[in-house]
């Protein structure tokens, strides 16, 4: 397996990857018609412009088996008021059909890293209650639950429960 950084040309393989870990990973937890819903190609153009960018607003890094891109990661700016000094896991994404293959593991492992490397103090994440096996691989890596939870409907205009998860780097 390859953690590297993504390219442009991941732009549809990123797009794939979110939609099948979401409609597997969410079920039961956000409503059905939201999750057939979902769109592959939804914002690939602006994520192509990021990644083109001289300094991308966020890193993304792609796991990948055999060339072929299996599951990624979004590390960035908290995208709500946190101290400056803490970095935000966005996603992780593992394509459903190479789960529990160790690619979520290295990414997470990866995304800390990075962290450390761009000279954050901790890393937060919010994990939609409900999402077990995403919750046992953060707790795997050593990202634990902090206690907080807020109520959320910016997804998919119904409330979702997220918890907030932290590692002090």
């Amino acid at each position: 397996m390859l953690i590297r950084s993504a390219i442009p040309e991941d732009a549809e393989f990123i797009g794939a990857i979110r939609v099948a870990a979401w409609q597997v990973a969410y079920r039961g937890v956000m409503p059905d018609a939201y999750l057939a819903s979902l769109d592959q190609g939804a914002n690939l153009d602006s994520l192509r412009t990021a990644l083109r960018a001289e300094t991308p607003p966020f890193t993304l890094r792609v796991a990948e088996i055999e060339g072929q891109p299996v599951a990624f990661s979004i590390l960035g700016k908290p995208r709500y008021e946190a101290d400056p000094s803490t970095a935000e896991l966005w996603a992780l994404n593992v394509h459903p059909k190479h789960w529990r293959r160790g690619s979520g593991q290295q990414l997470v492992k990866q995304a800390l890293l990075d962290a450390k490397d761009q000279k954050s103090a901790s890393v937060e994440l919010w994990c939609i209650q409900g999402n077990i096996a995403a919750q046992r691989l953060y707790e795997a890596c050593g990202v634990h639950p902090s206690g907080e939870i807020r109520t959320t409907s910016s997804l998919t205009g119904h409330p979702l429960q997220e918890l907030a998860y932290r590692y002090a780097l």
